[in-house]
């Protein structure tokens, strides 16, 4: 078993996609009442059109909390996240997080994880010094609040709470959690076998990423 976790609209196959995001709770409505929030802007398309996507593809989507994964323990061989961390989860959340994988994968199982290098943010900002772009780049950044954002805050607490994230603060997490073979990685690049990774896209936003895999113990 393979989850896919954070998925937000990139559903793949091979996984248990995993998402508790607002347009991910609006699934649960039928197609009239989403075409009436749409009317009256409560939702975009995309979000619209996302809902759909989950109602076409049940059996691929559990709609979760991050923190309370819906398996029994050991019972998961491969984990992945893509830039749900650093923008998703506070630090106690992600030592929660953490755990909860570690609690459902198999002895030996396997984690892939990217996110966006934080030390690249602040590099990028030593050369332009310009506060509003380098915020904008942040969890919240200089996002204004508007009632359907506030919306969101109130059904998905972990939504734009995140803790930006690099390299070493990373593997010193994983590391707290008892994860091994912790190897960080340049795009395009996996230890892993093609079973595990074959349907990722393992240069996804190559450039501003961090891409770091490891196991649970044997």
């Amino acid at each position: 078993m393979k989850l896919h976790i954070g998925c937000g609209r990139n559903l793949l196959d091979g996984f248990i996609n995993i998402d508790n995001s607002p347009s991910a709770l609006l699934s649960k409505c039928n197609t009239p009442l989403l075409h009436l929030l749409k009317k009256v802007s409560l939702i975009n398309e995309e979000q619209l059109e996302f809902s759909k996507t989950i109602k076409r593809k049940r059996k691929e989507f559990i709609r979760s909390n991050c923190l309370r994964l819906p398996f029994k323990n050991e019972t998961v061989d491969f984990c992945y996240t893509s830039h749900m961390l650093g923008w998703c989860l506070s630090h106690k959340q992600l030592i929660v997080f953490f755990r909860e994988l570690h609690r459902v994968l198999r002895p030996g199982g396997a984690l892939r994880l990217s996110f966006f290098d934080f030390d690249q943010k602040v590099n990028e900002y030593r050369q332009h010094k310009n506060t509003v772009e380098f915020f904008q780049q942040m969890p919240l950044g200089t996002q204004e609040f508007n009632f359907r954002t506030k919306l969101k805050f109130l059904f998905s607490p972990n939504m734009q709470n995140g803790l930006p994230l690099n390299a070493e603060t990373m593997t010193f997490i994983l590391k707290q959690q008892d994860f091994q073979d912790i190897r960080l990685l340049a795009a395009g690049e996996t230890t892993l076998d093609a079973s595990l990774v074959g349907n990722l896209n393992l240069s996804e936003r190559a450039g501003e990423t961090i891409y770091i895999e490891c196991r649970k113990a044997l």
